[in-house]
């Protein structure tokens, strides 16, 4: 087994942690994007008019 010179061994660990925060931020960003459509629709969706009229407040 060779071992890498220490330059190259640190360029391939800055290229592996830049591939792991690139890879953090895409899936952060589409996390993001899930929750905007799903605020969108949940704003979106019709209001029910018996929403609650069917709750017994005297228990």
């Amino acid at each position: 087994m060779t071992t890498a010179p220490a330059g190259l061994a640190a360029e391939l660990s800055i290229l592996r942690q830049n591939v792991t925060l690139s890879v953090i931020k895409q899936t952060h960003d589409q996390q993001q994007r899930l929750i905007e459509i799903l605020d969108q629709s949940a704003r979106s969706a019709p209001i029910s008019r018996t929403r609650g009229s069917n709750i017994n407040i005297r228990a």
